[in-house]
Formats: structure tokens, sequence, C-alpha cells
């Protein structure tokens, strides 16, 4: 691959095609720059993507600008770009480059970025030294705004979003992850990792993700880390991308709801315990557990359906406090 001083990470299991849709997207931009690269980092997918992706690099004739890295396992999201800096830092080093890239683009492949995404990102990067994170608008496929702009998770925003309850919600405001956001550049304190730049000297400071978290949350890590060193998190509007949303993993805002994996309740976990320490982790997971029924009864008696994945509240309690539960694993959070 060519070290070039931007690179775009496109982590593909699975979605060969949503991976070369997302690629055709953004490679005009990336052609009329000159300074970008694009590494597709299949993760193991024994599908038969790899030969699919190149396939499609030759057909794009971006061979000079693209190309495909494939690991032999299913690492994970952040682990998967973790290998993808890597081989980037030892093209960079054979040819005396700078360690790190001056910014990356964390690209998931169900995304279809609009005209001048990746710009829009760099141009506000390097404007605002003070900002080491940047993320843009996600959009769904019908035009509306997907939310890619969040506040931390805590124990009372955690209770407050399962209790769903409007006038409490209303009240504590200021507390909800979800970060109101308008057509101007605000801060954030973590953002999706769906469409995500970060400035290189963040990954100097604080080192890669945390491949502890094999699928969600570990942006919200990253940010909070980026955060404790100094780095300021910033939501761009106009760096646009479509954002399908949940295509490798089931877990959709449409269709029929699947039960959520093992590993999201591991990975709130994981977050939730460094973050805030295992007795506050232990309060919130309590104050979630009461919330949750009460929250479901209040959305029946008004008639408001909740899209909640099938056993939620069992799988909450048997993940977390059951034989072998996350919250008695001290490796959690470590």
């Amino acid at each position: 691959m060519i070290a070039a001083p931007i690179l775009v990470l496109i982590v593909n299991y699975r979605t060969a095609a949503l991976s070369v849709q997302a690629v055709e997207a953004i490679l005009p931009e990336v052609r009329s720059r000159g300074d970008a690269h694009i590494l597709i980092v299949d993760n193991g997918s024994a599908d038969g993507s790899v030969a699919l992706l190149r396939e499609a690099i030759a057909q794009l004739n971006a061979s000079d600008c693209c190309s495909v890295l494939a690991l032999d396992d299913n690492l994970g999201f952040a682990a998967g770009n973790n290998a993808g800096l890597d081989h980037y830092r030892a093209a960079a080093d054979l040819h005396g480059g700078a360690p790190w890239p001056d910014y990356t683009w964390l690209l998931n492949p169900d995304t279809v970025a609009e005209p001048h995404a990746l710009g829009a990102l760099v141009e506000f990067l390097s404007l605002h030294p003070e900002a080491g994170i940047a993320g843009g608008r996600c959009l769904r496929p019908d035009g509306s705004i997907r939310p890619s702009a969040f506040r931390f998770h805590t124990p009372l925003n955690d209770c407050t979003a399962v209790l769903d309850f409007g006038p409490l919600r209303q009240l504590l405001h200021r507390h909800d992850v979800l970060l109101p956001t308008d057509d101007l550049p605000c801060r954030a304190e973590w953002l999706s990792g769906s469409h995500l730049m970060i400035r290189g000297a963040v990954f100097d400071r604080i080192g890669p993700l945390d491949p502890g978290y094999f699928l969600y949350f570990e942006e919200t890590d990253f940010c909070s880390r980026a955060a404790d060193a100094g780095f300021q998190a910033w939501h761009v509007p106009a760096s646009r991308i479509v954002h399908l949303g949940g295509s490798a993993t089931g877990l959709t805002e449409q269709g029929p709801m699947e039960r959520r994996p093992r590993y999201w309740f591991a990975s709130r976990a994981r977050f939730m315990i460094r973050r805030y320490g295992r007795t506050r982790t232990h309060l919130a997971n309590l104050l979630w557990l009461g919330a949750w029924p009460l929250g479901a009864i209040l959305a029946r008696l008004r008639s408001r359906p909740r899209r909640d994945p099938p056993r939620l509240w069992l799988d909450f309690l048997r993940y977390n406090y059951g034989i072998g539960g996350l919250m008695y694993d001290q490796s959690i959070g470590s």
C-alpha cells in the first residue's frame, strides 16, 4: 500500500458488495485530492470477499489509491482497524514516513459518502488544532438524520433512556445520550464510529483502539480516552454520508429485531467499568433493571410501541449476573 497522509479504513466482514459501493462513493474525491489511500481490511470473511474486493479494485483502476489487507480471523471492529493502522505503519516505516497518518478516516462498509465528505473533515481538523476527532452527519436512506453525536453513557442517562418517560427525559435533557445538533459544527463527547476521522497526534498520545472491544462502544471508549488526554471531539455536519446501518450485525433500525449478542453487553460493561468503576456500574445496572419493565408498562399504557430486542431484560440480567456473568469477571474493564 501507499503510506499517504490520509488513510481511509474500511473494515469488511462478509459485506463485499457494500464495501465496493463505499469505495465507489469516495473514489472521485480520493483521486482528486491525491493525498489519501483507501485500505479495506477484510476481517476473516472466508466467503470470497477478498477476491471480490481485489477484482473490484482492478475494474475501478483504483490500485494506485486502494488496497486490501486480508486477515485470517474476524478480530472485531477495533482490532480490524488496528490491523489496518499497523499495515500502514509498516509501509510508512519502509519509506521513512510518519509513524501515523496525519488523518485516519474510519468508514463503515455500509455507508455511501456524499461529495466532499472527506475534505470537510480534513479542513475542519486543519483549522481547529484543539480538535483531535471529527465525525460527520449520518443520514438514513430516506434522507432523515441518523444520530451520530452523543454524550457519554452514565448511570443516570442509561436509566432515563430505558424508562423513556417524556416529562423525565425533558427535565434531564442536558444529560441525554443523544446530543441535539444543527447545521453548525458542535462539540460532542463521542461520535459514531461509522464515520469518524482521527488526527494522528491522538493515536500518538493514547494509542490505537482498544481491541478488548469486539464490537460496539469501542469508539465511545476511544473518545473518552482522547478527552482525558485533552483532545476535543467535534460533530461536523458539512461532512455527510448515508449510513444503511447494521448490515453486518443484524442490529438494525428497520425490520425484525434480533437478540443482542453477548459481545454487546460485554462492550457496555467494559466501557462503564473503565469510566465509572465497578460500584457505579453495579448501580447503573440495578437502575436499568428496575427502569426497563416500568418503561415497558408506561409505553403500553400510552399505546407507544417499543422497538426492543427480544428478551432484552433477561439477557441483560443473565449476561451481567448469571453464571459466568460479566460483572464477576475482573478482567472486564482492565
